[in-house]
């Protein structure tokens, strides 16, 4: 449905005299196509949800299309949180145009929000941000959240991806800390795509809050797992946790394996798998990668090492390590030229609210002899930027925040000519 400029005039002159009532936690996230986008906020009351965009840049004259969605009640877990849940589906989205949007329910509106519908041709480059383990910290929110709106700012940034353990916790205060951590990244989230991983602190009231306040592109309606292609890159986000709470675990293992089995390696060269729980680490803990027979890496290390996986990102661990290429606890270089294995990352440093913002998990000790690099200590706050330039070299810099947003970059660049299998 087409909407003319009144539309506009209406939004621009009430938008800043709404004060209560206004739909908040505002955030997109991608749908199962590059003509998709979806769109979520929460209210109140329950409500009408309604999504208008038009192509950007949004004028008085511009003709605005109206979608409208679907809202539900979530209140399992969630006693004082807002319960009001809407979900809109944009389809038919132009790939690689620019559009401006804005929702309503029931007459309260939120201003003008820009995004981007993903590119689909294969000169698109662009980068993305990682992180797990980010909480609301403080009133302020997390330390890094300032730079994180900065990269959400970058032209060439196309997603964010929050690998587990999000708002420290959706449920506490009742959901009031999943409200506040939600309200928190708008300003990014409103955006771009954020694209999620449940990790450990999403499992209770049975994965309630990950499941009503997200909304991933995954597979049969669930959201225990997920792909998605951007770019040069085929990303497969896996659950670490149906291995600790019974969940369905060999329903996820033949869907990996269906999945890496069916990638277009001409047309996404790169594999990044994500998931939350590392399949090594060297903190000093007593948590699943720290052990010999650690029931991740037993579980999932085949499947990656089989199918040729380039990169594995996890948190968990509120540290960042960086490894060298490893399969089976054995290093098969010391470099990232033509690895014959996957390179892991853990990148858990982004702010939790765990032991006074101390966030334990540290490391005194050299690990095993796949760990290339580690940075752990108190106060200490980072996230990484992924990139694959080409078809042959994937970037990852890890951004680690020092003193006073001094930030100190760990950087590799892995090289890779042979896609494909590994032990081929």
């Amino acid at each position: 449905m087409a909407h003319l400029a009144s539309d506009f005039i209406l939004v621009t002159l009430i938008a800043g005299a709404v004060a209560m009532g206004v739909p908040e936690q505002l955030h997109l996230s991608y749908g199962h196509s590059p003509s998709q986008m979806f769109v979520m906020w929460s209210t109140d009351q329950n409500s009408t949800s309604k999504v208008f965009y038009t192509p950007a840049p949004a004028e008085q004259t511009s003709n605005w299309t109206l979608v409208q969605g679907q809202c539900w009640n979530f209140s399992y877990g969630n006693p004082d949180g807002l319960q009001m849940i809407h979900r809109v589906n944009l389809t038919g989205l132009t790939p690689g145009r620019t559009y401006t949007y804005y929702v309503e329910s029931s007459g309260r509106i939120t201003r003008l929000y820009n995004f981007t519908a993903m590119r689909v041709d294969s000169e698109w480059t662009p980068r993305f941000v990682f992180y797990g383990d980010m909480g609301t910290y403080s009133s302020s929110g997390p330390p890094i959240l300032s730079n994180l709106k900065e990269e959400a700012d970058n032209p060439e940034t196309a997603a964010f991806f929050h690998i587990g353990d999000i708002a420290y916790d959706f449920d506490s205060d009742g959901g009031k800390n999943g409200d506040l951590f939600m309200n928190m990244i708008q300003d990014i989230a409103a955006k771009m795509p954020y694209m999620t991983t449940m990790g450990n602190h999403e499992i209770p009231y049975n994965y309630s809050h990950y499941l009503n306040r997200l909304t991933m592109p995954t597979p049969n309606n669930t959201q225990f797992w997920y792909s998605i292609d951007i770019g040069l890159i085929h990303f497969i986000s896996y659950s670490t946790e149906i291995y600790f709470t019974s969940g369905p675990v060999s329903d996820q293992l033949a869907w990996i394996e269906q999945d890496l089995k069916a990638v277009n390696r001409s047309r996404h060269p790169w594999i990044v798998a994500f998931g939350h729980r590392p399949m090594y680490c060297s903190n000093d803990d007593s948590n699943d990668c720290s052990k010999v027979k650690s029931r991740i890496r037993t579980h999932l290390e085949p499947l990656m090492y089989k199918y040729g996986v380039d990169m594995v990102i996890q948190g968990h661990e509120h540290s960042y390590e960086r490894l060298w290429p490893v399969y089976n606890e054995t290093v098969t270089a010391e470099n990232y030229i033509d690895p014959k294995a996957p390179v892991h990352i853990i990148t858990g440093k982004a702010g939790c609210n765990e032991d006074y913002d101390f966030c334990t998990d540290p490391i005194f000790k050299s690990g095993g002899p796949w760990s290339a690099y580690d940075s752990w200590a108190p106060w200490i706050h980072g996230y990484g930027i992924l990139k694959a330039e080409n078809s042959t070299h994937l970037y990852w810099t890890q951004k680690l925040d020092i003193l006073e947003h001094d930030y100190k970059n760990d950087a590799i660049v892995v090289v890779q000519h042979h896609h494909g299998p590994f032990g081929v």
